[in-house]
């Protein structure tokens, strides 16, 4: 998800500013810190200073981790409701009590940030109007059929889904011997085996609905099979990523619309 800072640099370096900004998970996180205002560079020393593993903290409510720290430190930095925004803006969560696709995007700006990023089982679903909110992701992780809606601009797209692809090591110990690792990068192989499960099906439904509803420009930052979620020690290189992936696929946005969408 850091990559989306990268991405923000590139689209600055352009003189390019969002009309609207639609977000799921860290995207949510990073597209609300663009639509309060900030540039790149300002975002980029958050997430470099704040959001790391500092700021997670034991779970509760059947979840792994908690968000609570991650709020702590957004609240520093953004505003209390959406339509205090510079940039209308908007997040995708799901009930999980009614299996729906909710969009957020009035009210209350934490507890949507929170809902959006809550992947089940790692972090808690929050609860907004007797609704368990939890990430978008699970059914639409990249909504570009939902800002078409609300905008008539040209689309670009940021996919930094992790590789569903991506092999395993079978032979790790369990869970219970490296319990203390999942912070530190170094994810335990139940884990693994717990993301692998989310991301398979993700994947497939983001290539789904790309195929029916494909941006004009589509972004996917390059980066090591190693590299997962919580690899938050290598934020930089992540960062670094979506800038040189923005900078390869932005020239796009300069070629007839018609070309593009037969690209």
């Amino acid at each position: 998800g850091f990559a989306h800072v990268g991405v923000l640099r590139a689209l600055e370096e352009r003189s390019l500013e969002p009309d609207f900004i639609f977000g799921c998970s860290m995207g949510g996180i990073i597209g609300a810190l663009a639509a309060c205002g900030l540039g790149g560079a300002r975002i980029q020393e958050i997430v470099e200073k704040k959001l790391g593993a500092r700021a997670l903290a034991p779970g509760k409510g059947g979840s792994f981790l908690g968000s609570a720290g991650i709020a702590r430190v957004l609240r520093e930095h953004l505003c209390d409701r959406f339509e205090e925004l510079e940039i209308p803006f908007a997040v995708t969560t799901v009930d999980l009590h009614s299996g729906e696709l909710v969009v957020l995007d009035s009210g209350k700006l934490m507890p949507a940030l929170r809902a959006t990023i809550a992947i089940p089982g790692i972090l808690p679903a929050y609860e907004i109007d007797d609704r368990a909110l939890a990430d978008g992701g699970l059914l639409n992780n990249l909504p570009v059929d939902l800002i078409r809606k609300r905008t008539t601009s040209p689309v670009v797209a940021v996919n930094v889904g992790e590789p569903a692809n991506r092999p395993l090591d079978l032979s790790e110990p369990s869970l219970w011997h490296q319990m203390g690792s999942l912070i530190e990068g170094d994810r335990p192989l139940t884990a693994d085996l717990f993301m692998k499960a989310f991301l398979i099906p993700q994947a497939d439904l983001t290539r789904r609905r790309l195929r029916r509803h494909p941006p004009d420009v589509l972004i996917t930052p390059e980066l090591p099979d190693d590299f997962v979620m919580e690899s938050f020690r290598r934020r930089d290189l992540a960062i670094e990523a979506g800038y040189q992936a923005a900078i390869r696929a932005l020239p796009k946005l300069d070629e007839p619309r018609r070309e593009r969408a037969s690209a």
